[in-house]
């Protein structure tokens, strides 16, 4: 029995090493694990990160685009309301013609020309409505592109705050 028990004793000392190198070899590859799981992370933080530029890039090319089609729609609505002024100049210039000439045949031309700028005047205050339409649907496609913008910029910042080192105080 004496034997036994010293093998036994052998067999405890040999294992209480061992035991303790386990716990050793057992943390070192929880650290490890921690280590993998954060460079797996910064990857996948990196290609996010990629995407995000690569669509911040798309969409600031959407909104300059949106910007043009709204300053190209106010242009129009502008050169409009110039027209319509002229117009407007054209046909009170003639109506004070008309009221002051006292030749019947001019009288009647300058009614005519009175008469032909109205109705242009008529056609030009129609395409402002449409064209001032269409610079409202601009500036909302415009308001909608800018958000899609703002919004990949608010991810990218996300992004970029956790790829940030954590501080330690």
């Amino acid at each position: 029995m004496g034997k036994v028990a010293m093998v036994a004793m052998v067999a405890l000392l040999s294992a209480v090493p061992g035991w303790g190198q386990d716990q050793s070899d057992s943390q070192m590859l929880k650290e490890i694990l921690v280590e993998m799981r954060g460079i797996h992370n910064d990857v996948r933080l990196s290609e996010t990160t990629q995407i995000l530029l690569t669509e911040l890039e798309i969409q600031q090319t959407a909104v300059t685009r949106a910007m043009q089609k709204r300053d190209d729609a106010k242009n129009r609505v502008t050169q409009l309301q110039e027209n319509e002024k002229n117009f407007a100049a054209q046909v009170a210039r003639f109506d004070d013609l008309a009221n002051t000439t006292t030749d019947a045949q001019q009288k009647k031309q300058f009614a005519q020309q009175v008469d032909q700028l109205k109705s242009q005047l008529t056609l030009f205050k129609t395409q402002e409505t449409d064209r001032a339409n269409d610079l409202l649907d601009t500036e909302n496609a415009l308001r909608k592109e800018q958000d899609a913008l703002q919004g990949i910029q608010d991810q990218l910042n996300d992004v970029v705050k956790k790829l940030q080192p954590v501080s330690r105080e």
